[in-house]
C-alpha cells in the first residue's frame, strides 16, 4: 500500500491476518454452538477491519502525491513565466536602447541642419543687408547730386525770453478774523 513505509504495510498485514483470524474464529463458534469463541472471532475482526481502515485514512490524509505532482507542474510554469519575463525585461531593455540611439542620432541630425540652416539664413541676412547698404548709399549719393542735402538759408531763431527769477512781492491783504465772515 504505502510504498516508502515497511511499517504500514506489517501493519496492515497483521491486521488482515487478524481478520482472517477472527472470520476463523467466528466461524468456529458458529459452528460449535459456541457463544464466546464467536463474539471474540467477531471482535477479532472488528479490530482488523478498524486498523486496516485507520491505515487507509492515514494513507489518503498523508499522500501527497498528486499535490506534489501538481506543485511540480506549478514549478514548471513559473520558472517558465519567469524565463518569458526576463526575455521580455532583456526585449524591452534593448528596445529601449534601440529607441534612444534613435532618438540621440535624430537629435544629431536636426542639431546640423540647424546649424545649416542658420548658416545659411546668415549668409542670406549678410547679402540683403549688403544689397540694402549699396541701395542706401547710391540714393544718398543721388540726393546729395540733385542737391535735396543742400545746406538750408540761415534762417534766424526766436529768442524765448526767461520769466524773471525772483518777481516782486505784493502786499498781502488783512482778513477779517470774525465767525462766518468771508473776504476782504
Amino acid at each position: 500500500m504505502e510504498r516508502t513505509s515497511g511499517k504500514i504495510k506489517t501493519l496492515v498485514a497483521a491486521a488482515a491476518g487478524a481478520v482472517l483470524a477472527g472470520l476463523a474464529a467466528l466461524l468456529h463458534g458458529i459452528m460449535r454452538d459456541d457463544l464466546p469463541r464467536s463474539i471474540g472471532g467477531l471482535a477479532i475482526i472488528v479490530i482488523g477491519l478498524t486498523v486496516t481502515i485507520l491505515a487507509v485514512i492515514r494513507r489518503w490524509v498523508t499522500d501527497t502525491r498528486q499535490e506534489r505532482i501538481l506543485l511540480a507542474a506549478s514549478q514548471r510554469e513559473a520558472q517558465g513565466q519567469r524565463s518569458q519575463y526576463f526575455a521580455a525585461q532583456a526585449a524591452l531593455a534593448a528596445e529601449q536602447s534601440r529607441l534612444k540611439q534613435n532618438i540621440d542620432a535624430e537629435r544629431h541630425a536636426l542639431a546640423a541642419r540647424l546649424k545649416a540652416e542658420r548658416e545659411a539664413m546668415a549668409r542670406e541676412f549678410e547679402e540683403r543687408r549688403a544689397t540694402v547698404i549699396a541701395e542706401t548709399m547710391e540714393a544718398t549719393v543721388r540726393m546729395f547730386q540733385n542737391g535735396k542735402f543742400a545746406p538750408a538759408e540761415t534762417v534766424t531763431g526766436n529768442l524765448i525770453e526767461f520769466p524773471r527769477q525772483h518777481p516782486e512781492r505784493q502786499p498781502e491783504q488783512a482778513r477779517s478774523r470774525e465767525h462766518g465772515v468771508v473776504g476782504p
